[in-house]
């Protein structure tokens, strides 16, 4: 999900739970309610807009204590401001990383709770607040590619060998690390079946 605000870009990535109609219909709900929250409501730091998305969807799927539907979903949500590189962030469950031409990765680390119902004593949302600098590159993604089954040991690919991947190979141009990752995946995975849903997004300043 993207939107633009003046000199606000907001970017979202976002992983709902379920599959086919149960997952298609949260990301509907997802679409809609963040559509009015930033783009009609105004709010604009990336903590308010989660504490309210997950308020407005506990509120459509009427969850609570008693309620067997726990639907909801984990996401990543950076506002980056062109003008003066400044990144917002807020997570659920999924983190953000950001390669610097150093080789540096800074990790935006997540909130562990899902946008959804927890329990009543849940907490706001962290915002996280960073100055980038030109080159830097942002990267949002969902845990499908670190889950998926392969390899010679039929392990999962995990987090670490992702960072590994992306911090040797963040130099090259998007469209080449994007061949690239899929290249991997696919040699990872071999005759393996695909068991997640895979999104990686990145932005380079």
């Amino acid at each position: 999900w993207f939107s633009q605000q003046g000199d606000l870009h907001y970017f979202v990535v976002a992983d709902c739970t379920g599959h086919g109609v149960p997952g298609a219909f949260m990301s509907m709900i997802g679409n809609t309610l963040l559509n009015n929250i930033v783009n009609e409501l105004k709010l604009k730091e990336p903590d308010k807009i989660l504490n309210e998305l997950r308020k407005e969807i506990i509120a459509a799927l009427k969850q609570n204590e008693t309620s067997s539907n726990k639907d909801g979903m984990d996401i990543s949500l950076i506002c980056f401001n062109k003008k003066t590189l400044q990144l917002m962030a807020a997570c659920a469950n999924n983190p953000v990383w950001i390669i610097r031409k150093n080789n540096e990765l800074i990790e935006i680390k997540p909130d562990k709770q899902p946008i959804g119902y927890v329990s009543a004593n849940s907490s706001d949302f962290t915002l996280h607040t960073l100055q980038l600098q030109t080159g830097d590159i942002i990267y949002q993604f969902t845990d499908g590619y670190a889950d998926q089954f392969g390899g010679e040991k039929g392990k999962k690919f995990k987090y670490n060998q992702l960072k590994d991947l992306l911090i040797q190979n963040h130099q090259l141009d998007l469209e080449q690390q994007q061949q690239l990752i899929e290249d991997v995946y696919v040699k990872w995975k071999g005759v393996l079946a695909q068991i997640d849903d895979i999104l990686l997004a990145g932005i380079k300043v």
